[in-house]
């Protein structure tokens, strides 16, 4: 296991802490199961813990965990209520936090990090009635509009992860294909592209 700073391991414990008392007091795992919803007390209470801004960057208003850390605090929701921990680690690891913080730019991290401890959620669009664990088979196409300015996404998604509480979604789509040279060849070659859409605009 990664071995920790003991200042890191304090910031990670006190958390933890707080998550526990949370978790006890208000998340039952069973009735999350049975109505198939995470009440609105628990997602108001994970918002206010910072919960969905676990692994944004304090520049950003986020808590800045550590992957350790983060670790830790998902084991811990997970061992209330499987749900609610898969829900929390879609919306950061394959929804936007954790792409935009690695891959933004400044100016998309600036507009859209900081929603995210205010109480935004993300969510995940991959899998297609043909297309999931192979996304080359997807048909969701994203052209460029005439002026180049915006994408126009065409397709259907199945099964989008957050995807009927997500305010921001990673959407993948097929966009037109680059020229490269393989064998002193030039080769059309599909390219998969991440968009970010709103899904309700501020």
């Amino acid at each position: 296991y990664p071995l920790q700073s003991e200042n890191d391991k304090k910031i990670g414990t006190e958390y933890l802490e707080k998550l526990k008392t949370f978790l006890q007091a208000h998340l039952n795992p069973d009735e999350v199961d049975k109505t198939g919803q995470i009440p609105q007390e628990v997602m108001k209470g994970l918002i206010d813990l910072g919960a969905f801004a676990m692994k944004i960057p304090k520049e950003y208003d986020g808590l800045g965990l550590s992957q350790v850390n983060y670790n830790r605090a998902i084991h811990l929701i997970a061992s209330y209520c499987g749900s609610t921990a898969v829900m929390l680690s879609a919306h950061q690891s394959i929804g936007v936090p954790y792409p935009l913080s690695l891959l933004g730019t400044e100016e998309q991290k600036r507009k859209y990090l900081p929603r995210f401890r205010k109480g935004a959620i993300s969510g995940f669009a991959l899998t297609e009635a043909c297309a999931g664990s192979d996304p080359r088979t997807m048909k969701t196409t994203a052209t460029p509009t005439d002026d180049g300015k915006f994408y126009l996404i065409n397709g259907e998604k199945l099964w989008c992860s957050n995807g009927n509480i997500a305010d921001i979604l990673i959407v993948m789509c097929l966009t037109p294909p680059k020229i490269s040279a393989e064998g002193g060849k030039g080769k059309e070659k599909k390219q998969i592209t991440a968009f970010l859409v709103e899904t309700n605009t501020p």
